[in-house]
C-alpha cells in the first residue's frame, strides 16, 4: 500500500491592524488599555519573538504583548517573528493549530493579542512525558551508548504504532493512545523519545513524491542523520515487522525520495563507516555492532553472501544441496533478470535429491540488486 504521508504545518494568521493616531483622543481607550492587561513590554522584534516563544513553551493560548519600537514596522514583520519563535522548540511547533493575532496601536504604543489554538493540552503532553519515562526506564540502560538508544528507540516506536490510514491522528499523544499516527505523530514521538534518552534531535519538514512529509534528524556520537520512522514501519502493518531501509541517513541518501527546503544540520557521513570505526573503538560492544549491521542488511554486501551470475546461482543450488541445508539466502546484483538467472541455473544445476525450489526476492540497496531467499524441496524417501 502507497500511504498519503501528510503532516499539518500551515498556521493560519490573521491580522487586524488598527491604527490610532496619538493626536485624537479616543473614549474609552483608558478603559480598554486597563481592561486587556499586559503580559509583557518589549522594546524590539527579538524581544518580541522571545516573549513569544516562552508564552508557546507555557502553551498560553492568550497572549498580550506591549511593543514600544517602531510601529509602522511591526505589522509587516511581526508574522516573520511568530514563525521563528515557533521554530526555537520543534515539538511546540507541530503541535500548533492555528493563531489569530491583532495589532492596536494608541499613545505611541503597539499593543498585540495574540490567541493560539494547539492539537496537543499541557495536559496530552504531560501525559506522553509520563508514558515515555516509564517506556525509557525498561528500555534504556545508563550505559547504553548513542547507537543502542537510537536503535531501540526507532524500534519501540516501529514495533507499537501502525500508520493511521484514516489520516486523522497526528499527535505524539494520539500516537500513545490509540498506536495510531501520521508521519507527523510518529516524528513528534520519536523527537520526544529521542530527546528524553539524552540524544540531540530535530523534526525535519519536507515532501515526498505523493505530498508533505515529516521525519527526524537525530546526532549520533555528533553526527547528524536522517530517520524516517514512518516509512521503516511497514504498511499495512505486520506485527514484529521493523524496516531500516531509512534508518540513519546521510543528506545524498535520504534525497533519493525525500526533498526539503528550510536549512537543517548536514548529514554527510555514511553511517556504515562511523559503525565501523565505533566497532573498532569499543571491542566490548562486538555483539551489539554485529546484531546492528545484520539488522541493517550490510551483511550481504560481502562478497561471500553475494552473487553475480546464473553460474554463482548454480553452484549454490549445488551447495545447498550437498551439505543438506533447507536453501540459501543471497544478494543477487541482477535483480531485473533474477526469475529466468535462477531457472536457468536451476536447470543447470546437479542437485541430487531436489525436485524444486521455491523462491522469494526483494529489492536492496539502490543499485537494482535483490535480496534472494531460496528454499529447496527435496524428494520424499
Amino acid at each position: 500500500m502507497k500511504r498519503n504521508p501528510p503532516f499539518r504545518n500551515l498556521i493560519l494568521a490573521i491580522v487586524t491592524v488598527m491604527l490610532l493616531p496619538n493626536i485624537v483622543p479616543i473614549p474609552g481607550a483608558e478603559a480598554y488599555a486597563s481592561a486587556e492587561s499586559r503580559e509583557a513590554t518589549v522594546a524590539d522584534p527579538a524581544q518580541l519573538e522571545s516573549a513569544i516563544a516562552a508564552a508557546l513553551l507555557e502553551r498560553r493560548e492568550l497572549v498580550r504583548i506591549d511593543y514600544t519600537g517602531n510601529g509602522g514596522e511591526l505589522s509587516g514583520r511581526i508574522k516573520d517573528v511568530i514563525l521563528r519563535a515557533l521554530k526555537r522548540d520543534d515539538y511546540t511547533s507541530y503541535i500548533v493549530d492555528s493563531y489569530f493575532y491583532s495589532i492596536r496601536t494608541l499613545d505611541g504604543r503597539s499593543h498585540i493579542r495574540l490567541t493560539l489554538n494547539y492539537r496537543e493540552t499541557p495536559d496530552q503532553t504531560a501525559e506522553v512525558d509520563r508514558q515515555i519515562r516509564e517506556v525509557l526506564d525498561r528500555l534504556v540502560t545508563p550505559r547504553m551508548n548513542d547507537h543502542q538508544r537510537v536503535k531501540a528507540i526507532h524500534d519501540w516506536i516501529v514495533l507499537r504504532l501502525a500508520y493511521d490510514t484514516g489520516l486523522s491522528r497526528y499527535t505524539a499523544y494520539e500516537a500513545l493512545r490509540t498506536g495510531k499516527a501520521v508521519c507527523q505523530g510518529y516524528a513528534l514521538l520519536a523527537y520526544r523519545m529521542l530527546s528524553a534518552a539524552g540524544i540531540p534531535a530535530r523534526i525535519v519538514e519536507g515532501t515526498v513524491s505523493d505530498g508533505d512529509h515529516a521525519w527526524n534528524l537525530v546526532r549520533v556520537d555528533g553526527r547528524w542523520y536522517h530517520l524516517d520512522v514512518t516509512w521503516d514501519d511497514p504498511v499495512p502493518d505486520r506485527g514484529g515487522a521493523v524496516s531500516y531501509r531509512y534508518y540513519l541517513k546521510t543528506d545524498g541518501e535520504m534525497r533519493r525520495d525525500h526533498a526539503w527546503t528550510r536549512d537543517y544540520p548536514r548529514a554527510d557521513t555514511p553511517y556504515r563507516a562511523a559503525v565501523a570505526a565505533a566497532k573498532e573503538a569499543d571491542p566490548e560492544r562486538a555483539g551489539f555492532y554485529e546484531s546492528l549491521e545484520a539488522a541493517l542488511g550490510w551483511k550481504w554486501l560481502r562478497p561471500e553472501h553475494t552473487a553475480a551470475t546464473p553460474d554463482d546461482l548454480r553452484r549454490r543450488l549445488e551447495e545447498a544441496a550437498a551439505s543438506g541445508a533447507d536453501g540459501f539466502k543471497v544478494r543477487y546484483l541482477r535483480g531485473g533478470a533474477v526469475r529466468s538467472d535462477l531457472e536457468r541455473a536451476a536447470a543447470e544445476a546437479k542437485a541430487a535429491g531436489v525436485r524444486a525450489y521455491e523462491a522469494s526476492f526483494a529489492p536492496f540497496g539502490e543499485d537494482g540488486a535483490v535480496l534472494l531467499e531460496v528454499t529447496l524441496i527435496r524428494r520424499e524417501r
